[in-house]
């Protein structure tokens, strides 16, 4: 247009001078010409999306279809019927999702999101502010991670696509919603509908996929959105079908004789086997997953730190580094993957020493003995394999250490119950949502919102140390460093639990399977590939393939 407007402009006094000044001789008139016939308007070209279906093997069940209670396999279907306002990217830090750019005052209470504009919910109706205000009130009412709105005030509607975030004290709020669990987007009326008709296999979300069918305890079956705001391409998949597998045996069956295209959580001891297969791509890689041996410190003997640090010393950390995890991940210097916190040079490590245990016991009053229960996820082999490793150390220092099997919501029961007495370890591989030390040291303080609070370790310098360290990531992120280092020195002086592994995860997919994320897009608009999500948040959103970009016979 304004190029257009440049040449009016040029030719617009040329024309007045020709108009204005009479003709030297008379002018010949012209003979009429006919009009040629008017150019047809040229038929738009209607983009052709070859039906595609693929098969992701996930692990185990689906608590939740629930947006703010997704905190498991579930999230492989959030992540591919919601999206959240903001990503978090290794190589980018946070960039733009649904909301398009931000801006906070310059002490950090005060964020401003500008919407990205003309976004639809799969029943047609625009996402405006006010839907973006009741999703998050709603997950911030349910509280499922409730620590990560600490401080977080009220969510204001500026106007149809701003949003106001408000503050008691510094928050990086854009690094908040980037996180995987309970910061995904739904319309108002979903918000208004609540949990049974989630259950139900409704869903309210603006992602690429729609939920088609839901068979509980078995699969569900989505459907690609064909308004998505983030455009479809052909060949990458049409439907997805997630089949809940929780052994693992049966996964890897599954991907080998062609059943599935694609499963995460492979042991590490079928990698080589499968590798040598025709058609399959496997590989591990990083993600933001952490195994501890989580203490209940209510239960003795573990209310004495010499108990616990004689068990710190007693753990094979390089047995089951090199024969659990054929050397893949890494041993950790504290709680939660060391990618997100610098351990200094020298920082300390508890290694296998088992005479060393065996003084402290004694030094403790324990010498002669004593038993421990531990709990760990059922099927989870390598997490399994790794407490069979210490069993057989504690037994050479007379502990009996008995290991029990159970379910996920089980689990989950005994580790939100503080007063519970019947375990006094639970071997979980924890994942975070926010890519910060926060995610995970918010479990050793003594506020009630972390999500592990059998634990119960009660030490105000590490609180102190851990909430300043949560403010300063949005104003000061080198002093954040430094707060999150001295917060880990006490972890590992009291020994407040054994922090195993910086544990990697395994993807298996056939070949003709490009595994990435097509939709979500960074701040110049490219396509985000699935390679930089896995090495990012946690293991939630390793899991999900966000399947829409999961295209076959070619990489964009």
């Amino acid at each position: 247009m304004k190029r257009m407007l440049m040449v009016w402009c040029v030719l617009a006094p040329a024309l007045a001078a020709v108009g204005c000044a009479p003709p030297e001789e008379p002018v010949e008139p012209v003979e009429p010409v006919e009009p040629e016939e008017p150019l047809e308007p040229e038929e738009p070209v209607e983009e052709v999306i070859t039906p595609n279906t693929a098969v992701h093997a996930v692990q185990g069940e689906m608590p939740s279809l629930d947006p703010p209670y997704m905190l498991s396999a579930d999230t492989n279907i959030g992540f591919n019927v919601y999206e959240t306002l903001t990503l978090w990217l290794p190589d980018q830090g946070v960039v733009p999702v649904l909301a398009e750019s931000w801006e906070s005052n310059d002490d950090a209470t005060e964020w401003t999101f500008n919407l990205r504009q003309g976004v639809t919910f799969h029943d047609g109706s625009e996402m405006m502010a006010h839907d973006v205000k009741a999703s998050l009130d709603r997950n911030i009412d349910i509280g499922m991670v409730a620590y990560n709105f600490i401080g977080i005030e009220s969510i204001e509607v500026v106007d149809d696509y701003t949003v106001r975030v408000l503050c008691s004290e510094p928050r990086d709020v854009p690094l908040v919603l980037s996180a995987g669990y309970g910061m995904f987007i739904y319309s108002a009326e979903g918000a208004e509908r609540g949990t049974e008709w989630f259950a139900q296999g409704n869903d309210a979300g603006t992602g690429p996929y729609t939920i088609e069918r839901y068979e509980p305890g078995h699969a569900i079956v989505v459907t690609r959105y064909e308004d998505y705001w983030g455009g479809w391409q052909d060949g990458q998949f049409t439907e997805v079908a997630f089949e809940m597998v929780e052994d693992p045996t049966v996964r890897e069956a599954m991907i080998r004789g062609g059943d599935a295209d694609i499963t995460f959580g492979i042991p590490f001891t079928s990698i080589e086997g499968l590798q040598a297969l025709d058609g399959l791509t496997v590989y591990p890689y990083e993600a933001f997953a952490h195994v501890v041996g989580a203490f209940a410190l209510r239960n003795a003997p573990l209310d004495n730190v010499q108990v616990r640090q004689a068990l710190a010393y007693s753990f094979p950390y390089e047995d089951v580094h090199e024969g659990v995890f054929l050397g893949y991940g890494s041993i950790p210097k504290g709680f939660g993957p060391t990618m997100l916190w610098d351990p200094p040079e020298g920082f300390p490590r508890y290694e296998l020493d088992l005479d060393r245990a065996a003084e402290l016991l004694d030094a403790a009053g324990y010498g002669d003995g004593f038993q421990l229960r531990l709990a760990v996820f059922v099927g989870q082999a390598q997490n399994i394999e790794a407490a069979e490793l210490w069993q057989a150390q504690l037994a050479q220092i007379g502990v009996d250490l008995r290991i029990e099997q159970l379910s996920s919501g089980a689990f989950w029961d005994y580790a939100y119950t503080p007063e519970q007495d019947e375990f006094h370890i639970m071997m979980v591989t924890a994942s975070g949502d926010v890519a910060s030390p926060w995610s995970w040291l918010i479990c050793y303080t003594s506020s009630p919102l972390g999500w592990l609070p059998l634990v119960g370790y009660d030490n105000p310098e590490f609180d102190s140390l851990v909430f300043d360290a949560w403010a300063k990531e949005a104003t000061a992120p080198e002093e954040a460093d430094e707060l999150w280092v001295e917060a880990q020195r006490l972890l590992y002086e009291d020994a407040a639990s054994i922090f195993i592994y910086d544990e990697p995860m395994v993807v298996a997919h056939g070949d003709d399977v490009v595994n990435r994320i097509g939709f979500a897009k960074d701040a110049e608009g490219r396509r985000i590939l699935q390679e930089e999500i896995l090495s990012t948040i946690n293991e939630m959103v390793a899991e999900c393939c966000h399947a829409s970009g999961v295209a076959q016979e070619h990489i964009y």
